[in-house]
């Protein structure tokens, strides 16, 4: 497809934001056959559909899907039209492609991925996990002229799978330790091969490196505007997941895969931003090191964030599984408390000043939505911003269990507001679907403890 034809086709859509197809066009000169078009849900898995090149033209305009597959439980049983009657009757949001947002993955060089925000008519819609991050955003710039820099951590383990394929709970390679990468801890390559397919992706990938436990490993992303951060956070772990499948392996992002083993954290950095200069980092002069006096929006901002971590908590821990991560042993904080330089603390600011100067938010686990998660933060740092909100030194305790938390979101005032009520209900009620299968479920602990002794 010409660029004059994409042109076209973008001045016949009747609609406010225009979209910028350079990029698309770039990629399309390539010998692109097919169009993956996807969304994150509430839950940060891929959703989309993949359509032929030539249907392009079509695209443009907008894909309908049906409003309910964002009302899903993890697998795939919707909410209560009754108790829900926006969603009676299955009615059709539509998926607007972010064109700048285009990328070739190098194990599919003939197709192309696509984000897209979900819109009902001319609004947002509240289910679109992208569109609540920009909505956080745009109400931070207003209040007070402060965009956004963040950067994702995400830690994942990888798995053998069995003779039929499936994934088993052995880890791939037990041997090595910490902070290393090479064919002790990655015998086969795998990750080797991952690590370069991640980079070619071109999402802004860094380091990769073993974590702690046998199977487990680390990839780092370089900072970004928030929403392209939450946007590379949720290809990467797409992304790792299919080329796990590639190389005959499993990768979990489980918050805890394994009894006795480490979780997996889902860190996320973030900085203010005013006049191109970091407001974190106040007005001195030079790089002040640890210890230097903070900046007022750095304060207030801990502070919010120290606020609303029990709401924040129904986001960075969103699974009944993230509870036996997030015990408050190793490097998992139970209390919202913070500190320089402090991997133990659910809120830390790192030693880096200056241009630098972030705070790190421990707290989340791999399992979270990135978007859902930053525009949770975006939220609590702007109303600690707006109340001058200042840092506790002893954080109150984190929630302990999922209903627990999905309690504490809905009884925020600032966060149900900022998400909507739409938003609020229909993830609680998936979410406290989810907590009772789970206290209902019998374990292999119970079993193996209980079935000859009880």
């Amino acid at each position: 497809m010409t660029e004059s034809l994409l042109v076209a086709e973008a001045d016949r859509i009747d609609r406010d934001d225009p979209v910028d197809l350079e990029r698309l066009d770039r990629l399309l000169a390539r010998g692109i056959r097919v169009i993956r078009l996807i969304h994150p849900d509430l839950f940060g898995r891929q959703r989309g559909k993949q359509f032929p090149v030539s249907e392009l033209p079509g695209i443009l305009g907008g894909v309908a899907y049906s409003k309910v597959s964002l009302a899903e439980d993890l697998f795939g049983v919707p909410v209560d039209e009754a108790e829900f009657t926006q969603l009676a009757g299955h009615p059709d949001l539509h998926a607007r492609i972010e064109p700048a947002t285009a990328i070739i993955p190098p194990w599919e060089p003939d197709a192309v991925w696509v984000l897209s925000s979900l819109w009902e008519g001319d609004a947002r819609s509240p289910l679109c996990a992208r569109g609540q991050l920009v909505r956080a955003l745009e109400e931070l710039q207003r209040a007070h002229g402060c965009s956004a820099v963040a950067a994702g951590e995400p830690e994942f383990y990888l798995f053998e799978r069995d003779a039929e394929g499936r994934p088993t709970q052995r880890p791939y390679s037990a041997e090595g330790v910490s902070y290393t990468i090479d064919r002790v801890t990655d015998p086969a390559g795998v990750v080797g091969r991952i690590h370069r397919g991640l980079v070619d992706l071109g999402i802004g990938v860094t380091a990769v490196n073993r974590e702690f436990s046998p199977g487990q490993f680390e990839v780092n992303l370089r900072h970004a505007p928030a929403l392209a951060a939450a946007d590379r956070a949720f290809l990467l772990k797409t992304a790792i997941k299919e080329l796990a499948v590639v190389e005959g392996r499993a990768a979990n992002f489980m918050a805890k895969p394994l009894g006795g083993e480490e979780g997996s954290s889902l860190h996320i950095h973030v900085s203010l931003w005013r006049d191109d200069a970091n407001a974190f980092a106040g007005s001195s002069e030079g790089e002040p090191s640890s210890g230097a006096p903070l900046a007022d929006v750095l304060r207030h901002a801990i502070g919010g964030l120290q606020a609303h971590a029990p709401a924040l908590t129904a986001l960075s821990s969103p699974t009944a599984n993230s509870f036996k991560r997030l015990q408050g042993e190793g490097l998992s904080p139970d209390a919202a408390d913070w500190g320089e330089d402090d991997r133990h603390v659910y809120l830390r600011i790192p030693a880096e000043r200056g241009p630098a100067t972030r705070i790190e938010l421990r707290a989340g686990d791999a399992s979270a939505s990135p978007h859902l998660l930053l525009a949770g933060m975006i939220h609590a740092i702007r109303d600690g911003l707006d109340r001058r909100i200042e840092p506790l030194d002893a954080g109150a305790p984190l929630p302990r269990s999922l209903e627990d938390a999905i309690a504490a979101l809905r009884a925020d005032a600032v966060l149900a507001s900022g998400f909507g009520r739409e938003f609020v209900d229909v993830y609680a009620a998936l979410k406290l679907s989810e907590a009772r299968a789970a206290r209902l479920a019998v374990t292999d602990w119970e079993w193996r403890t209980y079935h000859s002794h009880a």
